[in-house]
Parts: structure tokens; C-alpha cells; sequence
């Protein structure tokens, strides 16, 4: 080609080398003078762990810059992102479709997206999005957990059902099968709240039968259904034991008698029997024993009852006569420091006290009764006096004597015999004695002493019970030595306990149980929250009569469980519980009070944090933002620019 022609085409070409570079410039330009953000959309609920986050841009959205980690949700994790450009309805509008794809299903209708603090989304001219959020409805899709199903007894015809779940429900359904059949939802139901969400009532069964219930189903509050098929069984069981007495119906005074219940039957089988005999009398088991203190007819009730709580009651009605061979005590008191006692002989103890009032008094001491045993068919006649101690009584027996009672029975045997007396507090602090110094002497070759017993303590007297082998002169006694101040100040605050009157005297005594936990111990003894651990209790009984001790077993100031354990008297049993501790909870394990473990927050060792994304970076992601990058684009493009048109003219002229 002639040098002419090379120099016709040169503009041409330097002309069309020249576009491209003007365009670049313009389009850096263009990128300089956008300034608006990006704009969050809406977010919708793609499926049960995807999430739709929709962003919006009037340029071009870097969706290069849009990663996992630059999303925070208000509930669950997000595990990845997948990004699809969108078309937006307007000029020059476009934009992205984030999904959000989630670990696992969320238990909440509403989740809240919102951009981190260190997420970094731009657009291609370096516009961050804002820090803003949206809501996606309807991402609840996990059912309702099965926690419990119980059927508790109320009564006979009555039980208190409960359903617990993790979570709130709006709907249950329970179906009842037996005698009769019914249906029951959600209505009636009470909500309380906690580790488990708990929905109780109570329901009446209307006939008598065996009835099954079966938890069928429940539904949340967003829709989801949960089929469990949970089954309990209730007895209703509304027919009390048939009940048979046996015993005589006719007795004489002092003589024992026995009363069965043995005979007496239930379905269910008979839990328990329980008697009243008179108004005070309460004993308990199949037989019984008693005897009668005074003639005339007297009640003899016994109640059983089943494992259910059903009781049927039978009273009967035993004719106690006294026709003068055996029973009758009779009482005169001319003054009040003599008495005449009339005494038939049983063979038995027999009490010796007026209708009201004591049998003899004076001012330093009163003989309030007697219990004696005389020969079977013997009268006795007694004469009681109460008179004042000679003084060769305390040279005797080195004791003060109060009070003095002169008891004439003839040649009329007595043995047994059991005194009850009493002495004004007045007296022993004038006396200068403390209570527990006083004793009843016996003159009989001599002055005796008797064993003597502090029977209960009144504000103005206190009340003593002395065993003597027979009746003679009796002189209560008072040791000359001064109480200290704490034994007086723990006499004068014990309460009064008056001496129990009962018109029938049983042979058989029951006691009182005395019950305490022994020792308690967990393995192990230190756990976690849903950790299970195994207690184990040794409870003593120090009683005289077998009983029942309720065992409980806390977290804190929340009962785990409880259990009531029978221990024979003198003995000791031992119970074990096998738990597991409720989730998020913590603090003392106890028994009866007593800390027998300690429960702490699971660890779960050093926190890891999330590591950023280990992939190649974008090399765009290193290009700087804002108008620095901007102006370094347009320079770039013009020396690539420069560099072409040289280059061509280069290869034009033939260098």
C-alpha cells in the first residue's frame, strides 16, 4: 500500500480505535455518579427451610459480594446462599433473588433477616446495602413434641388428665373407650406454662367400668399436626367394701373382748381398717382388743375402705352390764379430805374416781384417782383420808413431806395399784424443790419409795403417776435440793397437756412413730441438666409403732418427686430414685432438705467461631471502592486506550 492511501485511512482508524476508549471513560463515569444504594425487597417463605430475600439496585448489583455470613436471622442457621439475577418492572432496575437456605426447619411462624454488622453487600459502583431487615410469615413447619400423657385419680369416678408438649397447641384430641365413650379436644383444657408446656382437667366418667383413654393427636398454633397414640387406663370403681363385724354383743366390765373385720371383702380388695370404739377410742388392723371400764352400751364402729378410696362404715352395739360380781365402783366424799369407795372385784384394773372432781385434797397435794386390781367377785370397801405429814417422815427419809394419804381397804386384797396426784407449783417453789424431786413413799415396814413419773405440767400444778404394789399410808415427798435457773425456766415453759379421761381402756397400745432420713446419696453426684443420676435414702424408725414417712426430692425450690415409704417401728428401710434432671435447669439436688448433689450448666468446652469462606477471593473484591476506584478506572482505560491507537499506528506505518 503507497503511503498515500496508509494516510486516506489513518483518521479512520485512529477514529475507530478512539469508541471503545471513550466508552470506557463514559462508563466510568456513569459508575462515578451513582451514589444510591442498594434496596431491600421483601422476603417470602420458599419452603420449609428456604427463605427468599429479594434486593434491589438501579445500577447493577455486585452479587459477587453476597455470601452466608453476611445474613443474621432471628431464628435458626443459615448453612448456604443461592443467588439468581432478577428483572425488576421499571427502567434500569434490576436486582437479585437471595435464598436462604436453612439448617433445619424453624419453630416459629415469623423470622426476621437482617444484614450483620460485618456483612459488606454492594453494588458495582461500591453502594452498601443498608442495615435494614425484612420478615418472611408461614416458615413454622416442626410438629408438636410428645412430652407427657398422664391419668391421674381424683376420686372413685373422678381423674386429672394431662398432656405435655414442647410448645403451645391450639388443638387435642383424646379418645375415651369403656363402659361409655366420649371424645375430648382442647375445650376445658387449662395451659400451664414452663420447661414443658402442660394442658390439664379434670373428667368424671359416668359409669362404673374400666375405661381406656388414648391420645390421638395435638396441633400447634401455626397449623401443624403431631400423631402420638399415647395410652392410659383409668378404674372407676364406685362400690364400697362389704363390711362384717364379728365380736359379742354382750360384756362385762373389765373383761377383754375381741372384735374381726377379717371377713370383710372387696372387688378391688380391702387397703385398709380402721376402728372407734366410744367417742375417743381409735385403733387400728383386722382384730381388736378391749375392755370396757364402766356398764351400759357402748358403740364399736369400723370403717374399711378399697385401694380406691370407696369406704362402707358398720357399727355395733355391746351391752356392758356390772351386776355386782363384777364391775361396779362407787364414789362418796362426805368432805373433801375423806372418801368411801364401794369396789366389785373384776380380776382386772379398775379405775377409782368420782363423776367429777378428785377423790381427796388438801393444800400441799390432791389424790386426783386410783386404778386398782382387786380379786374377781371380792367387794372392797376403801376409806380414803388426806392428812397432814408427821415430822418423823422427813427425819426418815431426808424429804419434805407435802401431802398425806391414809388408804383403809380392809382385808381385801390390791395389787396394780397406779396413783395419780398432783402439787401446786406454789407449794414446790415454796419448798424450795424443783418437779422432777418429788416421790411418793409407801409406809410398809418402813417408808418406801416408788417409782414416780412427771405425767404432764399445768400452769398452777404439775400432775404425777406412781405404781405402788398395794394400798397402805402413802406421803408425798420432796428432795430438798434448789433447780437451776435453766431447769426452771424449761419447767415453767413446757405446756400443760391434761391427762386423757376415756370411758374405755383398750389392751393394746399403738405408739407413735419417730421417722428421719438416715442417709442420702446421688451417683453421680455431680451432673448436667438432662443427665440422669440414681438417689438413694435410708430411712430409721426410733418410734414404737410403724409409720409412713414421705420422701421429696427437689431441684432447688421444685419438687422432682416424692414417695411415701412405710417403716416398721425399730426399723430401718431404704428406697432408691432414678431421675433424669429437667433441661436448663440447675442448682442443689435435694432430700427432705438435705443436699445430696449439685447440678451445673453442661459444658460443651471452648467456643469455635465461624471461619470465614477459605475459597479463591474475587479479584474485583480488592479493586477499591468509592471514587479512588473510579478515577483508577478511567485512567486504566485511557492508557489501554493510548496503548491501541500507538500500537495501530505502529502496525500501519510498518514499524
Amino acid at each position: 500500500m503507497s503511503t498515500g492511501r496508509r494516510r486516506r485511512w489513518l483518521p479512520l482508524f485512529a477514529l475507530l480505535l478512539a469508541v471503545p476508549l471513550l466508552t470506557a471513560v463514559a462508563a466510568g463515569t456513569a459508575a462515578a455518579d451513582d451514589t444510591d444504594p442498594p434496596e431491600w425487597g421483601n422476603a417470602t417463605r420458599g419452603n420449609a427451610t428456604t427463605i427468599d430475600v429479594f434486593l434491589y439496585d438501579n445500577g447493577s448489583l455486585d452479587t459477587d459480594t453476597i455470601e452466608a455470613d453476611d445474613f443474621r436471622l432471628t431464628t435458626g442457621r443459615i448453612e448456604n446462599v443461592s443467588v439468581a439475577p432478577i428483572n425488576a418492572t421499571g427502567a434500569n432496575r434490576s436486582g437479585a433473588r437471595v435464598s436462604l437456605l436453612l439448617a433445619n426447619k424453624v419453630d416459629t411462624d415469623n423470622v426476621t433477616v437482617r444484614l450483620r454488622d460485618t456483612g459488606r453487600i454492594t453494588d458495582e459502583a461500591g453502594n452498601r446495602l443498608p442495615h435494614e431487615s425484612v420478615t418472611a410469615t408461614g416458615m413454622d413447619s416442626v410438629v408438636p413434641k410428645y412430652r407427657s400423657f398422664e391419668v391421674r385419680r381424683v376420686n372413685s369416678s373422678t381423674a386429672r388428665l394431662a398432656v405435655g408438649v414442647h410448645e403451645p397447641i391450639r388443638q387435642l384430641q383424646i379418645s375415651i373407650g369403656g363402659q361409655s365413650i366420649d371424645t375430648l379436644n382442647i375445650s376445658g383444657f387449662s395451659e400451664r406454662t414452663g420447661n414443658t408446656i402442660t394442658y390439664t382437667r379434670e373428667y368424671r366418667f359416668p359409669e362404673e367400668g374400666e375405661y381406656s383413654l388414648l391420645l390421638l393427636s395435638v396441633t400447634d398454633r401455626n397449623g401443624n399436626d403431631n400423631s402420638f397414640s399415647r395410652q392410659q387406663t383409668f378404674l372407676y370403681d364406685g362400690s364400697p367394701p362389704n363390711v362384717t363385724i364379728t365380736g359379742p354383743e354382750n360384756a362385762t366390765v373389765g373383761e377383754s373382748v375381741t372384735f374381726s373385720a377379717a371377713n370383710s371383702t372387696d372387688d378391688q380388695g380391702v387397703d385398709s381398717i380402721r376402728w372407734q370404739v366410744g367417742r375417743e377410742t381409735i385403733l387400728t388392723g383386722e382384730n381388736i382388743t378391749v375392755a370396757f371400764a364402766t356398764p351400759g352400751n357402748h358403740e364399736v364402729t369400723v370403717s374399711a375402705a378399697d385401694p380406691l378410696g370407696n369406704t362402707e362404715t358398720v357399727t355395733s352395739v355391746v351391752s356392758v352390764t356390772g351386776d355386782g360380781t363384777a364391775g361396779n365402783v362407787t364414789v362418796r366424799r362426805p368432805n373433801a379430805t375423806t372418801a368411801n369407795i364401794s369396789v366389785n372385784g373384776t380380776g382386772q384394773s379398775q379405775r377409782i374416781q368420782p363423776p367429777d372432781g378428785a377423790l381427796v385434797s388438801s393444800e400441799n397435794g390432791t389424790l386426783e384417782r386410783l386404778t386398782v386390781t382387786f380379786l374377781r367377785n371380792e367387794l372392797a370397801e376403801l376409806t380414803i383420808r388426806s392428812r397432814r405429814p408427821a415430822s418423823s417422815f422427813a427425819a426418815a427419809t431426808d424429804h419434805a413431806g407435802l401431802s398425806r394419804f391414809d388408804i383403809d381397804h380392809g382385808s381385801v386384797p390390791a395389787a396394780d395399784v397406779t396413783f395419780t396426784f398432783t402439787v401446786p407449783r406454789e407449794t414446790l417453789e415454796a419448798t424450795g424443790v424443783e418437779p422432777r424431786s418429788v416421790t411418793l413413799f409407801r409406809k410398809n415396814d418402813g417408808w418406801s419409795p416408788l417409782a414416780t413419773e412427771i405425767a404432764s405440767r399445768g400452769e398452777s400444778q404439775i400432775v404425777y403417776r406412781a405404781q405402788s404394789p398395794g394400798l397402805s399410808t402413802f406421803v408425798v415427798g420432796a428432795e430438798r435440793t434448789t433447780a437451776t435457773d435453766a431447769e426452771a425456766a424449761a419447767a415453767e415453759s413446757e405446756p400443760w397437756t391434761p391427762e386423757p379421761e376415756t370411758t374405755e381402756k383398750p389392751t393394746e397400745n399403738t405408739g407413735q412413730p419417730d421417722i428421719t432420713v438416715t442417709n442420702a446419696t446421688a451417683v453421680p453426684s455431680t451432673l448436667g441438666p438432662g443427665e440422669r443420676t440414681v438417689i438413694t435414702v435410708e430411712l430409721t424408725n426410733r418410734g414404737t409403732a410403724s409409720g409412713d414417712h414421705p420422701v421429696v426430692v427437689s431441684l432447688n425450690t421444685s419438687i422432682l418427686t416424692t414417695r411415701t415409704v412405710t417403716v416398721p417401728a425399730g426399723e430401718t428401710r431404704t428406697t432408691e430414685f432414678a431421675r433424669t434432671v429437667p433441661e436448663n435447669a440447675t442448682g442443689d439436688l435435694t432430700v427432705d432438705g438435705q443436699r445430696v448433689g449439685n447440678v451445673t450448666a453442661a459444658g460443651g468446652g471452648l467456643p469455635i467461631p465461624a471461619l470465614p469462606s477459605l475459597g479463591v477471593p474475587n479479584p474485583r473484591s480488592l479493586w477499591p471502592d468509592g471514587i479512588v476506584g473510579t478515577v483508577l478506572g478511567g485512567l486504566l482505560g485511557v492508557a489501554i486506550g493510548l496503548y491501541s491507537l500507538l500500537k495501530g499506528l505502529a502496525i500501519y506505518l510498518g514499524y
